[in-house]
């Protein structure tokens, strides 16, 4: 790695985050997901992954997108920390620095090394989103089989009900 000097212009590699909406990656922006369960019933659920934390599914979710670029940089500063991994430290205008892996005498090094940057922080994105929704189809399976269960209750308090409304019908007629 090359040594630089104060005073010289260098470029570093930078990645900013811009924020995007992308469609649901489980629902895909229906808002709902269809779960098949062990019998073979399929059931309509709202979709928990783009509604966690909201009042109810929104059918995208809120992504921040890294996008490379280079800054032009005049060394102010350098740091030099020897020993087992000799590291540098390149201090700039503005109380800027950066270590000297991202420091480069071209613009087109640095813009290559903020591309690889940007390309390894969506690999890691696309990885984490990807145990996110294995989690998101989980509780899509526990809040189906809670529905069906409450569903049932209610239906059998239904018909408790419409039974006891009868039998205080047919007493009423009695006393008549």
């Amino acid at each position: 790695m090359k040594m630089f000097n104060i005073g010289d212009c260098v470029w570093t590699a930078l990645t900013g985050l811009r924020p995007i909406e992308e469609p649901c990656p489980v629902c895909f922006g229906k808002k709902s997901v269809t779960v098949i369960l062990g019998n073979g019933d399929e059931v309509v659920v709202p979709c928990s992954y783009c509604g966690h934390g909201y009042e109810g599914p929104r059918g995208f979710v809120s992504e921040y997108r890294t996008e490379p670029g280079v800054k032009a940089c005049a060394i102010t500063g350098r740091d030099v920390h020897e020993g087992y991994k000799n590291e540098v430290r390149y201090h700039f205008a503005g109380g800027y620095s950066d270590d000297q892996n991202n420091v480069f005498e071209t613009k087109e090094e640095a813009l290559a090394a903020s591309v690889k940057r940007c390309e390894d922080e969506k690999k890691e994105r696309e990885t984490r989103a990807c145990y996110l929704k294995q989690d998101a189809t989980k509780s899509f399976a526990w809040n189906a089989g809670y529905h069906l269960r409450e569903a049932k209750r209610l239906r059998e308090q239904i018909a408790y009900h419409e039974r006891m409304a009868i039998l205080c019908k047919a007493k009423d007629k009695s006393h008549d």
